[in-house]
C-alpha cells in the first residue's frame, strides 16, 4: 500500500514537473485590460461614456424618504415627496455621464505548454462616478459613487473569477433638492437624510465568468452585505441583524433574508463589418432580493415583508459598434429599477444612444519571454 502511495506521489510530481518545465513569467505593474472583464451590459459598468436617455416609462416624479427608526416603538415609516422636474425640462429625457475605469495592479502571469495556460492573478480596483442630468445637460438629478477592490484570477483565457468589496452610494443633485425644497422639505432637521439615499457600504461581490467558445461569454455574480457592513439605506431593505444606535432595524424580517443581489448575463462579439471594429451584443439580468420588502406609496407610511413576493428583476440590453480601437457607438435598452438607484421604487423603461471611450494599456516591468 505504501509503495502504491509513493508511486502515485512520484507520478504526480513528475507530471507537474513536465508541465512547468518551461514556464514564462510576466509581471505587469498596472494594466487597464482587466483579467475579469467588466460586464458589458451592466448599467454600472466602469467606463468613460455619455448616453442620451429617452424614457418611455418611469421618469422621476417623486422621492421616497425613509424616516429614522422610532426609538420607543421601533417603527420604520416612509414619506413620499412629489417633485416637478417639468419646470426645467420635458419629462422624457436625461443624460447619463460615466467616468470610470478598471485598473489591474501587480499582475503575475505564468505561461507554459498546457491547456491551463496562461494562469494570471492580480489585485484589481474599479471606480465609477456616474451622473444623471436633465436633457439640457444643465441640472443634475444626482450621482452615484461606485467602486470595487479585490482579487481576480484567470485560467487559460476561459475562466475568470473575482472576489472583493463593493461600494455603492447614491446622492441627490441640485434639481431634486430644489424640487424638495419647493415641496416644503426642511434640510435643517437631523432626521432628514436627503443628501444620499440608497447605500450599500460595503458589500461582498463574488463573480465567475466563462468563455466556452471564442467571442462568447457567460457570467454570474453574487453581491451580499456582510455582518460588518457599515451602512444599508434605506432602512427598510436592511436584514434583521442590522443594528444602529442600539436599535434593531427590522427584527421581524426572516433570518434567510440578506438583501442579496444576483446578476447573470451573456456577451457575444463578432466582426460583422470588415471596415469597422468589433460588434458586441450583451444582456444583463439583475435580481434584487429587496423586492420582498413591500411599501405603500399612496399611504406613505406602511412597510411590510412579503415572503411570497418575487425578487425584483431588471433587464439591460446593449449593442456596441467599434469605430476604431478606442471609440464605440452604443444603443441600450433598460427595463426595471431606475438606473439611478435613489429612485429604486420607480419602474422604468428607457432607450439610450451614446458613445464610449475606453482605451486599454499595460505597463510591463518584467517578461521572461
Amino acid at each position: 500500500m505504501k509503495k502504491k502511495v509513493v508511486r502515485c506521489l512520484v507520478f504526480c510530481v513528475l507530471s507537474m514537473a513536465s508541465v512547468f518545465a518551461n514556464v514564462d513569467y510576466k509581471f505587469d505593474l498596472v494594466s487597464f485590460d482587466p483579467l475579469h472583464k467588466e460586464y458589458f451590459a451592466d448599467r454600472a459598468r466602469p467606463e468613460l461614456s455619455i448616453n442620451y436617455l429617452y424614457y418611455t416609462e418611469g421618469y422621476p416624479d417623486k422621492v421616497v424618504q425613509d424616516q429614522y427608526i422610532d426609538s420607543d416603538t421601533g417603527e420604520n415609516t416612509i414619506k413620499v415627496w412629489d417633485i416637478n422636474l417639468d419646470r426645467l425640462d420635458p419629462q422624457d429625457r436625461m443624460i447619463h455621464l460615466k467616468l470610470g475605469e478598471s485598473a489591474s495592479l501587480a499582475r503575475s502571469t505564468f505561461t507554459f505548454d498546457h491547456w491551463l495556460s496562461p494562469i494570471s492573478f492580480d489585485f484589481t480596483m474599479q471606480g465609477l462616478l456616474q451622473e444623471f442630468f436633465l436633457g439640457g445637460f444643465d441640472d443634475s438629478i444626482g450621482y452615484d459613487g461606485i467602486y470595487f477592490f479585490g482579487g481576480t484570477f484567470r485560467i487559460g483565457d476561459v475562466v475568470s473569477m473575482r472576489i472583493g468589496r463593493h461600494h455603492y452610494c447614491s446622492h441627490y443633485g441640485d434639481a431634486i433638492l430644489k424640487g424638495l425644497v419647493d415641496e416644503g422639505a426642511d434640510f435643517s432637521r437631523n432626521d432628514f437624510w436627503l443628501t444620499y439615499k440608497y447605500v450599500r457600504m460595503d458589500a461582498i461581490a463574488i463573480g465567475l465568468s466563462i468563455e466556452p467558445i471564442s467571442n462568447f461569454r457567460v457570467y454570474g455574480e453574487l453581491n451580499f452585505p456582510p455582518r460588518w457592513i457599515k451602512s444599508i439605506r434605506p432602512d427598510m431593505f436592511a436584514p434583521n441583524w442590522v443594528v444602529r444606535d442600539g436599535i434593531t432595524i427590522n427584527p421581524d424580517y426572516p433570518d434567510w433574508y440578506n438583501a442579496r443581489i444576483v446578476n447573470v448575463g451573456f456577451e457575444y462579439s463578432h466582426n460583422f463589418f470588415k471596415n469597422l471594429g468589433i460588434t458586441t451584443i450583451g444582456y444583463d439580468l439583475h435580481m434584487y432580493e429587496e423586492g420582498k420588502v413591500q411599501y405603500d406609496l399612496e399611504d406613505g407610511s406602511t412597510i411590510w415583508f412579503d415572503e411570497d413576493a418575487p425578487w425584483e428583476l431588471e433587464h439591460n440590453v446593449r449593442i456596441a459598434q467599434e469605430l476604431n480601437d478606442t471609440v464605440s457607438i452604443e444603443l441600450t435598452y433598460h427595463n426595471g429599477r431606475s438606473p439611478f438607484n435613489n429612485f429604486y421604487f420607480q419602474h422604468t423603461e428607457i432607450w439610450g444612444i451614446g458613445a464610449r471611450f475606453n482605451p486599454k494599456s499595460t505597463v510591463t516591468l518584467f517578461d521572461t519571454e
